[in-house]
């Protein structure tokens, strides 16, 4: 697992716990059957990542890491807003007849605009103010256009980047209106991560901290079951590695440990770690048998009725305040993922391109037009195994925002 998965399930228990649900309203989506699709919604959720530490990739649920940048690039690089130039297909639903989706995402980062340095898109202004100003602190991209909102056939999620620059360190604040927390959660992170990263390396510069604002993060309400069901399993399988870590430690384990006692800062993490592990045996004292809620979970997948009971009997749940526990603990000592033998996903870029216009995308359509991995891409991830692989949904809801 990584911080990014903590603070995924940390952003998804708020949202359960905190959040307001819309059941009383009038809302536009519908599930395939007909049914309003409602959500429970938190207004104004902040979390940064510094990539110095990690990049934030959740391992506890998959994510497609592949066509996420190949969406960014599509955006940033290629500067398009037809779907013919993406090789996903998760907008084909609000492109017209040419593929095109109005005058939305590439096409305001394509723009031209005057300077007095002269004539730049959104993108090239950018990179040329780190190369050339990189204490500017007006170094804004925006996408949501009041003036041509009207001629967008979809609305721009992510739409606004500010990037900053600190002594060597490049940062970024990107700010979101909206984010289906279990279709997007991880995938707009991944994007602008990636995209930051990229920014970096072309400016000679360090990626760092990635502060993300969400003005409206929301779970539909036949995802529910999802989210208990990720949140119980990973308990489970930390409290199965935990039993083992007490009784005998793997190979792996071991290492991992060894490592830390080796190393100059040996004594003061080799105790963290070891606290920790105590205070986690603590909370699973209790021995609570997650099983049963995970089947319950399943069985509202499968049979669609009251979502809202169903969330209020698991944020009223021990094992609900157990994962609040646990999610603080494992932020604060970060060592007992390795400790317990999960793993940290990487992705690494191709050190020697120095274009951005020159990073390939991950994925590519052949001769025949399928879709296949890019063999001349500069993106590959490492250590990127997930412990779960993905939640199979039954139903989609039909849109995206």
């Amino acid at each position: 697992m990584s911080k990014a998965d903590w603070k995924y399930l940390e952003i998804s228990q708020k949202i359960l716990k905190q959040g307001y649900w819309d059941t009383k309203e009038k809302v536009r989506p519908n599930w395939p059957d007909g049914t309003p699709a409602h959500t429970v919604k938190l207004f104004g959720v902040n979390v940064n990542y510094n990539l110095q530490e990690e990049f934030p990739i959740t391992a506890l649920r998959y994510t497609n890491w592949k066509g996420a940048i190949d969406e960014i690039l599509w955006i940033w690089q290629r500067k398009s807003n037809n779907i013919n130039d993406l090789n996903a297909h998760i907008w084909d639903q609000w492109a017209d007849e040419k593929g095109s989706i109005g005058k939305a995402y590439g096409y305001q980062v394509g723009k031209k605009r005057k300077f007095k340095e002269g004539e730049f898109d959104q993108i090239d202004r950018i990179i040329w103010t780190l190369k050339n100003n990189p204490a500017d602190r007006a170094n804004i991209a925006e996408l949501f256009n009041i003036d041509e909102l009207a001629e967008m056939n979809l609305r721009p999620c992510v739409h606004h980047m500010q990037l900053d620059v600190t002594g060597d360190t490049l940062n970024m604040f990107l700010k979101q209106r909206s984010n289906d927390t279990l279709a997007a959660g991880n995938w707009n992170v991944v994007q602008y991560a990636a995209l930051l990263e990229m920014l970096a390396q072309v400016s000679n510069l360090k990626p760092g901290v990635m502060q993300h604002e969400i003005v409206n993060a929301h779970i539909y309400d036949r995802h529910i079951p999802f989210f208990i069901e990720l949140t119980l399993g990973r308990l489970d399988e930390i409290q199965n590695r935990l039993n083992k870590f007490n009784l005998e430690q793997t190979p792996e384990q071991n290492d991992y440990i060894n490592k830390i006692l080796n190393s100059d800062e040996s004594k003061t993490r080799y105790e963290n770690i070891i606290n920790s592990i105590d205070e986690l045996s603590k909370l699973f004292s209790d021995g609570i048998n997650f099983k049963p809620m995970i089947e319950e979970a399943k069985y509202y997948e499968s049979h669609p009725t009251d979502y809202y009971e169903l969330c209020q009997r698991f944020v009223n749940s021990k094992a609900f305040q157990l994962a609040d526990n646990v999610i603080e603990l494992m932020q604060k000592c970060p060592d007992i993922e390795k400790a317990l033998g999960f793993s940290t996903p990487q992705l690494e870029l191709d050190k020697n391109v120095k274009d951005f216009y020159k990073f390939e995308s991950p994925k590519m359509r052949n001769q025949n037009g399928k879709i296949v991995d890019n063999p001349k891409s500069s993106f590959q991830m490492s250590n990127y195994h997930p412990e779960k692989e993905g939640i199979k949904l039954q139903e989609k809801v039909p849109v995206a925002e």
